[in-house]
């Protein structure tokens, strides 16, 4: 199956077990346009896109059909605070470099913590 942007909306409706009436009430696009997206009639503009995407809460490139995390945002937890990274746009390489990089600072500081004066 070709990921594009019909197959990946199916594709997350039947993950987050979405109906596509409901997707309507919830982005705010037309259920008879959501209809037409998964038929591969037609194809959403940049505005409906986004408007999906948030209401699926996932990445508008991956429902465009690109080679990139599905997640919209990237949590993680710092000294007991979570915040979120925004990985749209981001490579799946991008990501894990992130994630080391998040590592590596976590490390530093708790080494640091731990010496003494």
């Amino acid at each position: 199956m070709q990921d594009n942007f019909a197959n990946r909306l199916r594709k997350i409706l039947t993950i987050r077990n979405i109906k596509p009436a409901e997707l309507a009430e919830k982005s705010g696009v037309p259920k008879s346009a959501i209809s037409q997206y998964l038929s591969g009639l037609y194809e959403a503009k940049q505005k409906n896109i986004d408007k999906l995407s948030k209401a699926l809460d996932i990445n508008e490139a991956w429902l465009m059909g690109h080679d990139v995390p599905m997640e919209r945002n990237l949590k993680q937890q710092y000294n007991n605070n979570e915040y979120v990274i925004d990985t749209s746009g981001l490579t799946k390489k991008d990501i894990e470099q992130v994630k080391r990089f998040i590592e590596f600072i976590k490390k530093e500081k708790k080494e640091t913590n731990n010496k003494c004066i």
